[in-house]
Protein backbone atom coordinates (compact mmCIF):
# COMPACT_ATOMS: atom_id res chain seq x y z
CA UNK A 1 0.00 0.00 0.00
CA UNK A 2 1.46 3.08 -1.18
CA UNK A 3 2.45 5.61 2.13
CA UNK A 4 0.15 8.36 2.19
CA UNK A 5 1.67 12.24 1.80
CA UNK A 6 0.13 13.30 4.57
CA UNK A 7 1.54 13.86 7.79
CA UNK A 8 1.45 11.06 10.68
CA UNK A 9 -1.10 11.87 13.07
CA UNK A 10 0.08 11.25 16.99
CA UNK A 11 -3.14 11.93 18.04
CA UNK A 12 -6.52 9.68 16.92
CA UNK A 13 -9.22 12.05 17.07
CA UNK A 14 -10.24 15.51 17.78
CA UNK A 15 -13.53 16.21 20.07
CA UNK A 16 -14.66 19.72 20.01
CA UNK A 17 -17.03 20.54 23.02
CA UNK A 18 -17.88 22.50 26.21
CA UNK A 19 -19.79 22.20 29.25
CA UNK A 20 -21.29 19.12 30.32
CA UNK A 21 -19.92 17.44 26.76
CA UNK A 22 -16.22 17.91 28.08
CA UNK A 23 -17.13 15.08 30.86
CA UNK A 24 -18.89 13.34 28.62
CA UNK A 25 -15.96 13.10 25.94
CA UNK A 26 -13.65 12.47 29.14
CA UNK A 27 -15.60 9.54 29.98
CA UNK A 28 -15.62 8.27 26.28
CA UNK A 29 -11.92 8.48 25.72
CA UNK A 30 -11.37 6.78 28.99
CA UNK A 31 -13.23 3.72 27.06
CA UNK A 32 -11.08 3.62 24.44
CA UNK A 33 -7.78 3.54 25.88
CA UNK A 34 -6.84 2.21 22.88
CA UNK A 35 -7.06 5.76 21.31
CA UNK A 36 -5.62 8.85 21.94
CA UNK A 37 -8.13 11.89 21.95
CA UNK A 38 -7.43 15.50 21.64
CA UNK A 39 -10.17 17.28 23.71
CA UNK A 40 -11.15 20.63 23.05
CA UNK A 41 -12.56 22.53 25.88
CA UNK A 42 -14.56 25.97 24.40
CA UNK A 43 -14.32 28.04 26.95
CA UNK A 44 -16.54 30.77 25.76
CA UNK A 45 -19.25 30.11 22.23
CA UNK A 46 -18.70 34.20 21.20
CA UNK A 47 -16.18 35.22 20.39
CA UNK A 48 -15.41 31.48 19.53
CA UNK A 49 -11.35 30.41 19.84
CA UNK A 50 -10.71 29.70 15.86
CA UNK A 51 -7.18 29.45 16.67
CA UNK A 52 -7.57 26.58 18.98
CA UNK A 53 -10.30 24.84 16.85
CA UNK A 54 -8.09 24.98 13.76
CA UNK A 55 -4.84 24.02 15.68
CA UNK A 56 -7.06 20.87 17.18
CA UNK A 57 -8.75 20.03 13.99
CA UNK A 58 -5.18 19.96 12.46
CA UNK A 59 -3.35 18.30 14.82
CA UNK A 60 -5.72 14.76 14.08
CA UNK A 61 -7.72 15.09 11.19
CA UNK A 62 -10.24 13.32 12.44
CA UNK A 63 -12.86 15.94 13.96
CA UNK A 64 -15.95 15.16 16.24
CA UNK A 65 -18.37 18.35 17.32
CA UNK A 66 -20.53 17.26 20.46
CA UNK A 67 -22.94 19.50 22.19
CA UNK A 68 -25.90 19.14 24.26
CA UNK A 69 -28.37 21.20 21.98
CA UNK A 70 -30.08 19.64 19.36
CA UNK A 71 -28.40 18.86 16.50
CA UNK A 72 -30.15 20.93 14.29
CA UNK A 73 -29.54 24.93 14.33
CA UNK A 74 -27.42 24.01 17.28
CA UNK A 75 -23.54 25.85 17.69
CA UNK A 76 -22.19 22.17 16.51
CA UNK A 77 -23.19 23.57 12.78
CA UNK A 78 -21.16 26.66 13.00
CA UNK A 79 -17.66 25.00 14.45
CA UNK A 80 -18.16 22.23 11.51
CA UNK A 81 -18.39 25.01 8.91
CA UNK A 82 -15.58 26.47 10.56
CA UNK A 83 -13.24 23.33 10.85
CA UNK A 84 -14.14 22.77 6.72
CA UNK A 85 -13.23 26.44 5.70
CA UNK A 86 -10.42 26.12 7.48
CA UNK A 87 -8.40 22.80 8.05
CA UNK A 88 -9.92 20.80 4.92
CA UNK A 89 -6.70 19.85 3.24
CA UNK A 90 -5.82 18.40 6.52
CA UNK A 91 -9.27 16.51 7.40
CA UNK A 92 -8.90 12.32 6.98
CA UNK A 93 -12.35 12.02 7.33
CA UNK A 94 -15.95 13.98 7.66
CA UNK A 95 -16.20 16.30 10.31
CA UNK A 96 -18.95 14.49 12.33
CA UNK A 97 -21.81 15.91 15.13
CA UNK A 98 -23.30 14.05 17.77
CA UNK A 99 -25.87 16.64 19.61
CA UNK A 100 -29.19 15.67 21.17
CA UNK A 101 -32.33 14.74 19.18
CA UNK A 102 -34.73 17.09 17.73
CA UNK A 103 -37.02 17.07 19.53
CA UNK A 104 -38.65 18.47 23.05
CA UNK A 105 -36.88 17.34 25.93
CA UNK A 106 -38.20 14.65 27.87
CA UNK A 107 -39.33 14.90 31.15
CA UNK A 108 -39.15 11.20 31.76
CA UNK A 109 -35.79 10.33 33.11
CA UNK A 110 -35.20 7.22 30.61
CA UNK A 111 -36.65 9.04 27.28
CA UNK A 112 -34.33 12.18 28.49
CA UNK A 113 -31.38 9.91 28.41
CA UNK A 114 -32.35 8.98 24.89
CA UNK A 115 -32.86 12.00 24.08
CA UNK A 116 -29.06 13.40 25.18
CA UNK A 117 -26.08 12.84 23.11
CA UNK A 118 -24.05 11.27 25.34
CA UNK A 119 -26.16 8.26 24.20
CA UNK A 120 -24.75 8.33 20.81
CA UNK A 121 -21.56 9.67 21.54
CA UNK A 122 -19.17 5.85 21.76
CA UNK A 123 -20.76 4.91 18.30
CA UNK A 124 -19.59 7.57 16.70
CA UNK A 125 -16.50 8.24 18.00
CA UNK A 126 -16.34 4.14 16.82
CA UNK A 127 -17.60 5.38 13.29
CA UNK A 128 -14.91 8.01 12.86
CA UNK A 129 -11.81 6.27 13.97
CA UNK A 130 -12.89 3.32 12.05
CA UNK A 131 -13.61 5.89 8.97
Amino acid sequence: MPKSDKPEHGTDLTIITYGLGVHWALEAAAHRPQHTFEILDLRTLLPLDLEAIIAAASKTGRVLVLHEDTITAGIGGEIVALVNEHCFEQLDAPVLRVASLDTPVPFAADLEQQFLAQNRLLPTIDKLLAY
